[in-house]
């Protein structure tokens, strides 16, 4: 036998196994957003390098300046100010996914005061059911805020019910 027979022979039997099936499907499932990736980011992308050698209007041809548009960037101070905006936000986003990062591998793994950590990242759930549960009771009660717009339409006050207390409005059955 010679060698690209048997490379031949191993090929097949490769793509019959397990694994080879296994990468197959591995890289079908992968072609699609790869190529979703390129017609939607780095496409685009190359596109507005491209253009950014052109001085460009809305409307009409385009003109080739080189680097001159990148000179501009730097020479002006309103275009050089976005610049410095975009990078600002960038450096912002980076840390915040720097910080996400760490905030989840403490969360995910055993690190020293992990639990601490997620009783200090739980605590806003409990007071924002706290703070909801006053919100509603002075809303509800008698003589506060929706008595008040009640009786900003002519309603006086010992007509009203207590919200809080009628049993009817309270325990919904169905």
């Amino acid at each position: 036998m010679t060698s690209s027979t048997v490379k031949k022979i191993s090929v097949k039997l490769f793509v019959q196994s397990k694994k080879g099936r296994q990468a197959f499907i591995i890289s079908v499932f992968l072609i699609i957003p790869l190529i979703l990736l390129f017609v939607f980011t780095y496409l685009p992308f190359g596109e507005m390098a491209g253009y950014s050698f052109y001085r460009m209007k809305y409307v009409g041809s385009r003109v080739f300046v080189g680097l001159q548009n990148y000179k501009e960037v730097f020479m002006r101070n309103d275009i050089f100010g976005a610049l410095k905006l975009s990078l600002y936000y960038m450096s912002g986003s980076l840390v915040q996914l720097v910080l996400a990062l760490l905030l989840a591998t403490m969360l995910s793994f055993r690190t020293r005061f992990g639990n601490l950590f997620k009783g200090i990242l739980f605590f806003p759930y409990l007071i924002n059911g706290i703070a909801i549960g006053f919100i509603f009771k002075f809303f509800f009660t008698r003589g506060f805020v929706f008595d008040t717009v009640l009786g900003w339409f002519g309603i006086p006050l010992d007509m009203l019910t207590y919200w809080l207390k009628t049993q009817v409005l309270n325990n919904v059955r169905w």
